[in-house]
């Protein structure tokens, strides 16, 4: 082999390595999730979240039960369970997590699936994750009710402790719901992020559930948000729930 061809391989080689370190370095972790469902009135919905940390390996699970009549987590939620140990199964996690929060979903009779009328997983690429047409009456031909507009909106949020550790803008958000010909609804809108969120850099809409008892429906309206991690952005679930007429 050449001496030029050797200096060939070894810059070839220098690049690759140093591409791969990049990535490594600017590498995060995303949760998976699973909709557990709504309560048999609506009140109530829960869904986990879960995943294996980047960095240490370690498994988790997390369980949110949320009231729809206030947007607020039920006492003694989220039920949050990890193992510090990267040889850990991940699904022993999620049954060690489900068997602690069975008793507030069984008391609730929280199991109901809803209609699930839209889903943006993170792979997708082409659906805008901010804005989100759905038709609440898709049971019917044709619709007896106009479509719905979900609009999130991300606004600058005073980065607090965040500023440490990221020199990246730190954002909350507003969701609105617009019914068409109808008066638009504030689901949510925030002026600071809680502690619990995390750093958070950015929001997108991922799923939009549904479910009627009554005369009321229950919404539930679950957001990708992407945080600052150990090794790059890490990416969670949060739920903006309400019950309406």
């Amino acid at each position: 082999m050449t001496r030029t061809r050797q200096i060939r391989l070894f810059g070839l080689s220098f690049l690759l390595f140093t591409g791969l370190a990049k990535s490594i370095a600017c590498a995060g972790d995303y949760a998976s999730r699973n909709i557990i469902g709504f309560s048999p009135d609506g009140r109530y919905f829960a869904f986990e979240q879960y995943g294996v940390q980047d960095g240490s390996g370690f498994p988790y699970s997390e369980i949110f039960i949320l009231d729809a009549t206030d947007d607020t987590w039920l006492e003694g939620t989220p039920i949050r369970k990890r193992k510090d140990n990267e040889t850990a199964k991940l699904s022993n996690v999620r049954k060690e997590a489900l068997s602690a929060a069975r008793p507030i979903l069984g008391k609730f009779g929280i199991s109901r699936a809803g209609d699930l009328l839209a889903s943006n997983p993170r792979a997708e690429l082409g659906a805008d994750p901010r804005r989100v047409v759905v038709n609440a009456a898709h049971q019917f031909t044709p619709p007896k009710r106009e479509p719905i507009v979900f609009r999130l909106t991300e606004k600058p949020i005073d980065p607090g402790e965040c500023g440490q550790y990221t020199d990246r803008p730190i954002k909350g958000f507003n969701l609105m719901m617009e019914p068409e010909g109808g008066k638009p609804i504030t689901l949510h809108d925030e002026t600071q992020v809680p502690t619990s969120r995390g750093c958070t850099l950015g929001y997108a809409i991922a799923d939009i559930l549904s479910y009627e008892d009554g005369g009321k429906t229950s919404w539930a309206v679950l957001l990708h948000v992407q945080t600052v991690g150990f090794e790059g952005p890490n990416s969670r679930f949060l739920a903006v729930t309400r019950c309406l007429p």
